[in-house]
């Protein structure tokens, strides 16, 4: 390089002055933002209206989404709890981070083998209590637990058991911890709400019993949700986190009432359990309302995250920063690849199934002969079935897969054997756990 070009030294000296004028200052913006991020729990995106439900199931939920950056097209990388929150933790999928057994045990065991995030991965509270957050986590799901590694980085943490009844543990604990939590500075905090979880209860004054079985079971679902709406109504103002928060809301899976012949969770990789609500509520300075339509996975929280507070970046993170089009008019560039895994042992049988979906285009397959593709745009339910069709597609879907798990990072999987008793048992079976 030619360092006695005139031109050369002018443009190094404009940079340094950039530099060290506006970055500061744009670092010192964003260094008292809190940050709160909810996640809720089975919450399928369609039973929202605004992704398009017919139903007012959250009308509070809608009020700040439509002040927000909602992602229209956003996916989860499985389809149950342990796996997707560690994603949503790590930023990582799931066969990198080796958290693919949570507490699922067979009938009549006591013992159950659970994986946990290993402790060399750097995860959401850790990033930010590295740069000087206070860190608060509450949840009632089984599966966010110390045993599963979710507690690190949190410098208070408290777990609840699900279902003792139908009590507001979770809201009744952020209550104690609120006069705390304003006076100490900004904070972090997650919340995980396990409605509208199965076994769904009849939450009045939302529930309206249905003509059939499906209705009703539906209904009682959607009862769960307006539940959970006004729940975090009633955090919204108590925090008043319309000032100086950063509200990040989404869901680790969703649920299937027979859309491909089965229920819940946890089985399938098709839309109604990987499609997830997701969207941003900014502070007021950079509140921006806007849909955006590129697809989008729930592993990209904390590179985003590490974007709009300005942290420094990971190349462990596998999930992309997206700030730039959420500020930008700019569509996405380069469409990417976003994978999904399901991995889970049975008693009678091992389910692994892998997706891959890239523009409009998803394929899913599995350890046997099963394989599926689908055109989203055309046959978003997921019923025709064009693998025989479209074998040029699938095989390159399918192919991107392989080849990303050849070269990707992998952790050692850590994993914990427990023994259960009578009531976790219990409480276990009430969510369908036992299988």
């Amino acid at each position: 390089m030619n360092f006695g070009n005139k031109s050369f030294y002018i443009l190094m000296i404009l940079l340094g002055i950039i530099y060290f004028t506006f970055l500061p200052g744009c670092r010192k913006h964003y260094k008292n933002v809190n940050v709160v991020l909810i996640v809720i729990d089975t919450l399928r995106h369609d039973h929202l209206p605004f992704y398009g439900y017919k139903k007012n199931t959250a009308p509070f939920l809608s009020k700040i989404a439509a002040k927000s950056v909602v992602f229209e097209k956003a996916f989860a990388a499985s389809s149950w709890t342990a796996p997707s929150t560690a994603s949503i933790f790590t930023s990582l999928y799931p066969f990198q981070h080796g958290v693919i057994m949570g507490f699922l045990p067979r009938p009549k065991k006591k013992e159950v083998k659970i994986n946990r995030i290993p402790e060399k991965i750097e995860t959401i509270p850790e990033v930010l209590k590295e740069n000087g957050y206070y860190t608060y986590g509450v949840a009632n799901n089984i599966n966010i637990c110390e045993q599963e590694g979710f507690t690190q980085g949190f410098d208070i943490f408290k777990k609840f058991d699900y279902y003792r009844g139908n009590k507001k543990e979770v809201n009744d604990q952020l209550k104690k911890w609120a006069p705390k939590i304003k006076i100490n500075g900004k904070y972090f905090l997650y919340i995980h709400y396990n409605d509208p979880h199965r076994p769904y209860h009849r939450r009045k004054p939302w529930y309206q019993k249905g003509k059939k079985i499906k209705s009703n079971i539906i209904s009682r679902y959607d009862s769960e949700i307006s539940y959970v709406d006004n729940m975090i109504k009633e955090m919204f103002v108590l925090f008043e986190w319309h000032k100086n928060t950063v509200l990040i809301i989404t869901s680790d899976h969703g649920e299937e009432f027979w859309d491909h012949g089965q229920r819940d969770h946890g089985r399938t990789l098709y839309s109604e359990v990987i499609q997830i609500p997701f969207f941003i509520y900014f502070p007021e300075r950079d509140r921006q309302p806007k849909r955006i339509r590129s697809n989008v996975s729930n592993i990209d929280i904390l590179p985003t995250l590490r974007g709009y507070l300005h942290l420094d970046g990971s190349q462990n993170d596998e999930g992309l920063n997206l700030m730039p089009i959420i500020f930008s008019s700019k569509s996405e560039k380069n469409p990417r690849y976003i994978f999904s895994h399901l991995h889970i042992k049975l008693t009678s049988k091992e389910i692994l199934k892998k997706s891959v979906i890239h523009k409009n285009w998803k394929c899913i397959f599995n350890h046997r002969d099963l394989e599926e593709l689908y055109n989203l745009t055309i046959d978003p339910a997921e019923k025709n079935n064009l693998y025989n069709k479209d074998l040029k597609i699938f095989n390159l879907l399918k192919y991107k897969l392989i080849e990303f798990e050849s070269k990707c990072t992998k952790f050692k999987q850590e994993t914990v054997e427990l023994s259960l008793d009578k009531e976790k048992l219990r409480e276990l079976k009430t969510l369908g756990y036992v299988r």
